[in-house]
C-alpha cells in the first residue's frame, strides 16, 4: 500500500504568507498601496505623495527647528543632571 500522506508544506501552504493569524511576515506591499490608495478615494482625501529621502530629512530637521526656537526642545550645554525632569508640556498650569 502507497504512501497517503500530503507533505507538510502542501497541507500548510508557505510559511510566510499562509500560517500566521494576523499580518503576514511578508505583506504584498503592492496589495496594500492599492487598498490605501481606495481608501483614500472613498474618503475623498488627496493623493500621497511619496517624500523622497532629502525632503523627509529637511521636513525632520524644519520640525527639530520649530521645537527648539518655541522652547519645547532643550537646546545648549545643559546636562542632565541640571535640566528640569519632566519635558515642557503644552497644558496651563
Amino acid at each position: 500500500m502507497g504512501h497517503h500522506h500530503k507533505s507538510n508544506q502542501a497541507v500548510e501552504g508557505t510559511t510566510d504568507y499562509s500560517r500566521s493569524r494576523g499580518m503576514p511576515l511578508r505583506p504584498d506591499l503592492d496589495a496594500l498601496e492599492l487598498r490605501a490608495d481606495r481608501d483614500r478615494r472613498e474618503m475623498a482625501l488627496p493623493a500621497a505623495t511619496p517624500l523622497t529621502p532629502q525632503a523627509a530629512y529637511l521636513a525632520a530637521q524644519a520640525e527639530v527647528d520649530r521645537r527648539a526656537s518655541t522652547g519645547e526642545l532643550p537646546t545648549g550645554t545643559v546636562t542632565r543632571k541640571t535640566r528640569a525632569p519632566f519635558p515642557p508640556t503644552g497644558y496651563q498650569d
